[in-house]
């Protein structure tokens, strides 16, 4: 199974869309007060699955505020590609730890990568050559993309 453990602020939702949004005059929130994710960031989301077939399991923050059953009922209202099957567990303030417990309590191996804007210090050592981080005010660009694919296809090879 391929797993990509994503955040959302600072990746789908970026400073560079919301500047976007404020000159147009348009909302940076939707009507449930959730921020807006820049289209060309959910296309290069789109990429990645394609390439992988990965499904998402959400590490972003909005999981203490909203249950899965919302996150994935404002998934599919947004139109977002591939498969949200899960959130990590809230059992840390350390997204690495949450990401393992995520993973020791999966019933299938699993290929992943973590793409997030948080500093290396918030994950395991042993998740680092499988974390892409990016900066906040440009999100999962296509060169993040790319890096993630690669990440993914170099464990399939592994099996």
């Amino acid at each position: 199974m391929n797993i990509i453990f994503l955040d959302f602020d600072g990746v789908l939702d970026t400073a560079s869309y919301d500047v976007y949004l404020v000159r147009k005059g348009m909302p940076e929130c939707d009507e449930k007060g959730r921020p807006v994710f820049d289209p060309k960031r959910i296309e290069n989301l789109k990429h990645i699955i394609a390439a992988t077939g990965a499904d998402i399991v959400v590490t972003s923050d909005w999981k203490y505020i909203d249950s899965y059953k919302d996150l994935l009922e404002m998934w599919r209202q947004r139109g977002m590609p591939g498969f949200m099957i899960d959130t990590t567990p809230n059992v840390s303030n350390h997204r690495g730890n949450e990401i393992a417990r995520w993973l020791n309590e999966c019933k299938e191996d699993c290929n992943y990568v973590i793409i997030d804007d948080l500093d290396i210090a918030n994950f395991n050592t042993d998740q680092l050559d499988k974390l892409v981080v990016v900066n906040p005010f440009y999100g999962l660009n296509e060169n993040i993309a790319q890096q993630a694919i690669d990440i993914i296809n170099k464990q399939n090879l592994k099996q």
